[in-house]
């Protein structure tokens, strides 16, 4: 089974990330970011603003994003078409 959420833009993206790391690779969602290590920044930020992670300093969870997140695929609009510019793959932990 695979998870797809249109957009995560606060809270839920606490839940999106629990759900995604309990079996469910290959999960998709979209988040809006001017890059890819952006996008795990907006993450943590959302989390945090959840109030469900007090007890977790930004980093350790831009770390766990990014380990049940691997891959960030970036778009950009150019010319009034949307297209892939990046293809980013977190390395390491």
């Amino acid at each position: 089974d695979r998870l797809f959420v249109g957009e995560v833009r606060g809270s839920e993206a606490f839940s999106f990330l629990r759900a995604i790391n309990t079996g469910h690779p290959g999960s998709m969602t979209t988040v809006h970011a001017d890059t890819p290590l952006g996008a795990y920044e907006q993450l943590a930020m959302m989390v945090m603003q959840s109030g469900l992670s007090a007890a977790y300093p930004k980093a350790d969870l831009i770390s766990y994003i990014r380990s049940v997140i691997p891959i960030v695929i970036q778009l950009r609009r150019d010319g009034g078409r949307r297209g892939v510019s990046e293809i980013f793959f977190a390395r390491g932990k």
